[in-house]
């Protein structure tokens, strides 16, 4: 395996690529437009990076760093290359580039009446062979709970975390999403 990340372009085949994947890979609740996720690279700390092995488009990462934290807002791997080690090598890579900062992600929170339960705990079983632990946040939006996992030992400092988010999207946006972070 040879990972590589760009900075996505607008004007490149990748735009659309990655576009269909958003579609395919995350429920209308959680897709941000792409048109907006590119705008939003604008800001200081928001990395956008389409992922190839040598030649074979792989998949996309969407980070928001602000002082030492590291969100992963989208990471997305080709439905096609799933199961393969590129989401454990893809993971590790940002561990590396990012390396003084603590990454943090959100999962579905565990609900055995979800219609996807299954899938959830597919999901934060392999975040956790990853090196990932709940952070002891839930992240609450207008649309569902989730829960934050931190790669790493040390405690997610809640306000932050919250500055993160605020910074992304805003004072007014952020209340209009009825964004909550809490301790679980």
């Amino acid at each position: 395996m040879n990972i590589i990340f760009k900075p996505l372009q607008r004007n490149s085949e990748d735009y659309e690529k990655v576009n269909d994947l958003i579609y395919e890979s995350f429920p209308e609740v959680e897709r941000l437009p792409i048109s907006l996720l590119f705008h939003k690279t604008k800001l200081n700390g928001v990395d956008f990076f389409v992922i190839y092995d040598k030649d074979t488009f792989v998949g996309f990462t969407y980070l928001i760093t602000r002082k030492n934290l590291t969100y992963v807002q989208y990471l997305a791997i080709d439905t096609k290359l799933q199961s393969k080690g590129y989401g454990s090598q893809i993971l590790s890579t940002i561990k590396e580039r990012y390396s003084e900062n603590q990454i943090v992600l959100n999962i579905e929170a565990d609900d055995e009446r979800a219609v996807n339960y299954e899938q959830r705990v597919v999901r934060k079983k392999f975040y956790i062979r990853n090196g990932y632990k709940s952070s002891g946040l839930s992240f609450k939006d207008r649309w569902g709970v989730y829960e934050v996992m931190v790669n790493g030992e040390e405690e997610v400092n809640r306000i932050e975390f919250i500055d993160l988010f605020k910074g992304f999207v805003g004072n007014s946006l952020f209340l209009y999403l009825e964004i909550e972070i809490n301790t679980l």
